[in-house]
């Protein structure tokens, strides 16, 4: 409510006050002497908002209007005396708030914008003024000498009650300000009311300075203001100093009240600046006094850290609660000392020879904090002599001046950290030594299997070649006794070489020696070769084995014989797993981009919580080791490295006690090749890889055919 009645209560003012001020003026042209329309206007407008402005503006130049016209102005002269001063406050607020700044008295140079503002209106005042009074046919240097001061001094004087100021409670006691400002009116009063040596006037300055460097801004302001108002109206009733200027040098009334005004603005200009200055020097301090306490209270509350400075003899000067609490000596122990006992010799020694100084802590001090690692580890020993390590950083202190005055040291007590960071490096180092001596035994397994294998390999195809050679009857017939033991020895010496090429398989797979031949390939082809590979493990068996292959060609990018590999332990695992009685279907399809070959079996199948594992290496199922089933546990393993060999997936679904899925995807030559393309940038792939497809469509039976 208050805020709104604000601009009403200060339209009023600028009424009665301009009416008043009017009163004793004389001319077509009234020139007043003494003017606080100006500065109550210009304070209007400071405190109002942008969108209001345009009309307080407005309502200046009404209410200054009618008071024109109840001395009896003339309309058009009320008129333009009104615009000018309306136009006064818009030019003071404009300057005031030039480059977007804030209106007020609160940083450096803001009494010279006020200063600079009340210039700009006094003087627009003054020349409007004068324009006024020459069309009438007055004098307008003496209008706008008039004028001028009376505007400057109603600025300086009454708007900066309008602007923000700093604030806080006077350095002076309520007796003391009482005092101060009965001296002040009271010393004014009695120049301006018994004296009439213009000298005199010279005896209130020592008060207003009284009043700068002991009272507040706004108190300063107000009282100025007062002794304006008591000044100006002596002097208008014809006493003091300044009227007995009049008959001396024949002096118009209006000249003599125009020079008080200039005095009032001396006295704005002597007050202002120092008050001000004063204010911000009181600010800054309390400021500085805060941020000091603050300071000194968050390093009292830092118990977790050791914080202590030293001064530029090495000397500490600092020493907060949680450096007690670290190093186990309390403030007055430490204080005065150097704290060089708070480490052992050897440790300043080291930390000496790191950064080239000598081994006093304040040498050391200088060396660090010139150097890029302020932040380093030291051991510290504690009152007591245990001995602990510290994570300290180093910085140096400057004092006001920028000098150097010291260095400050924050540090945390890091010991149990380090221990364990110790540890963690040891059993990081133990895990490394033991990967690599495991990595050893690996590699030196697989060189003795791949080794093993390939001895074992010779004399297993010889004994599987004359085992041949008998049952062939190559000396001789056999009698059903023998072909039947014959037959044994050649079954279980061909099971023994697919168990050799597994594990010479899987040793190339492994250590990346596996060479494959990429060439067009007929999948159709590795899958017959696999069938009529296991003809003698279907020996004996009652199995329903169905094979469904495409009648056109199944072109791929790979190795036959390790695509014959790999559908043969597909197939070897189903007969393995599937009792008599069951059935192996195996169902081979494509498209331009990808072969599917799928391996399905009725077979005894495999917990599914045991699914994940399969395809790990040596890995035998519940179900294997339970039936007695034979088996490395590599046949899977290897089928998954020869299918990403090939750029392929396999993919396996199975339960227990209904058989297994296992499915196969490769790309075909056509997608082979293109992706190649792809990858070397080329266009030309895609045209070969259909013309080799077309040229190999020859028709390949699959068994069934």
């Amino acid at each position: 409510m208050t805020r709104a009645l604000e601009p009403a209560l200060l339209l009023v003012g600028i009424l009665v006050t301009s009416w008043v001020a009017l009163l004793p003026a004389t001319g077509e042209v009234p020139l007043a002497p003494i003017w606080p329309a100006s500065g109550l206007a210009a304070g209007l407008l400071v405190l109002t908002g942008p969108r209001w402005r345009p009309a307080m503006a407005a309502g200046v130049l009404t209410v200054l209007l009618v008071a024109h016209l109840l001395v009896g102005t003339a309309p058009a002269v009320a008129l333009g005396v009104s615009a000018v001063c309306a136009a006064e406050a818009l030019v003071v607020h404009r300057v005031l708030t030039l480059g977007g700044r804030r209106v007020a008295l609160l940083e450096d140079g803001d009494v010279s914008r006020l200063v600079a503002a009340g210039s700009a209106g006094a003087a627009l005042a003054a020349a409007g003024y004068a324009a006024l009074v020459a069309a009438v046919g007055g004098d307008p240097a003496y209008a706008a000498l008039v004028v001028l001061g009376t505007h400057a001094a109603s600025l300086l004087v009454l708007l900066p009650l309008f602007l923000p100021t700093p604030t806080f409670a006077p350095v002076a006691g309520t007796t003391e300000r009482v005092v101060r400002a009965v001296l002040l009116l009271g010393a004014t009063v009695l120049v301006f009311a018994f004296a009439e040596a213009p000298p005199v006037l010279f005896a209130i300055m020592p008060i207003f300075a009284w009043l700068a460097f002991r009272g507040t801004l706004r108190e300063s302001t107000l009282l100025l203001a007062a002794v304006a108002v008591v000044a100006t109206g002596f002097t208008v009733a014809e006493t003091g100093p300044v009227w007995a200027l009049e008959p001396r040098y024949g002096l118009a009334p209006e000249v003599a009240l125009a020079l008080l005004q200039l005095f009032v603005v001396d006295c704005a200009l002597v007050l202002l600046p120092v008050a001000v200055a004063v204010a911000q020097q009181r600010v800054a301090s309390a400021h500085a006094v805060a941020g000091r306490t603050t300071l000194e209270r968050l390093v009292a509350a830092a118990t977790g850290t050791a914080i202590f400075a030293t001064d530029n003899d090495g000397l500490v000067v600092l020493f907060n609660p949680g450096a007690e609490a670290t190093f186990g000596y309390n403030l007055y122990e430490v204080v005065g000392q150097t704290p060089d006992r708070l480490f052992p010799a050897d440790e300043l020694a080291r930390q000496a020879g790191g950064v080239g100084t000598g081994s006093t802590f304040a040498e050391i001090c200088a060396g660090v904090v010139d150097s890029d690692d302020h932040r380093r580890l030291w051991r510290f020993r504690r009152q007591g002599g245990e001995e602990r390590t510290m994570l300290m950083t180093l910085n140096r202190v400057l004092d006001e001046q920028g000098r150097p005055s010291g260095y400050l040291a924050t540090g945390e007590d890091v010991t149990e950290r380090e221990q364990a960071q110790a540890a963690l490096e040891a059993a990081v180092e133990t895990q490394r030594e033991a990967l690599a001596r495991l990595e050893e035994l690996d590699r030196t397994k697989s060189a003795f299997v791949s080794t093993v294998s390939h001895e074992l390999r010779t004399p297993l195809t010889s004994i599987v070649g004359y085992t041949e050679l008998l049952g062939d009857g190559a000396v001789g017939e056999l009698s059903a006794e023998q072909r039947d033991l014959i037959g044994r020895v050649d079954r279980n010496g061909r099971r023994l070489l697919l168990l050799i090429e597994d594990l010479l398989t899987y040793s190339r797979l492994e250590s990346g020696a596996l060479r494959m031949e990429r060439v067009q390939t007929d999948l159709r082809q590795a899958v017959a070769g696999a069938y009529e590979a296991l003809t003698a493990s279907l020996h004996g068996r009652d199995l329903d084995v169905d094979v469904d292959l495409p009648r056109g060609e199944v072109a791929v990018l790979g190795d036959p014989v390790l695509l014959e590999r790999a559908v043969l332990n597909l197939l070897t695992n189903a007969v393995k797993f599937t009792p008599d009685g069951g059935s192996i279907t195996t169902l081979l399809t494509c498209d331009d981009l990808t072969a599917v070959l799928v391996v399905r079996d009725s077979g005894v199948g495999i917990p599914s919580d045991e699914v994940d594992q399969l395809f790990t290496r040596f890995f035998r199922s519940t179900t294997a080791t339970s039936r007695a089933i034979q088996g490395t546990g590599l046949g899977l393993s290897i089928v998954q490295g020869i299918v990403e060999q090939h750029g392929g997936e396999v993919s396996l679904r199975s339960d227990e006690g209904r058989g297994t899925t296992v499915t196969v995807t490769i790309p075909t030559a056509r997608a082979a090749r293109e992706h190649a393309d792809a990858a070397a940038g080329g266009t030309d792939g895609e045209a070969d890889a259909d013309s080799d497809d077309d040229d190999a469509a020859l028709a390949v039976p699959s068994p069934r055919d």
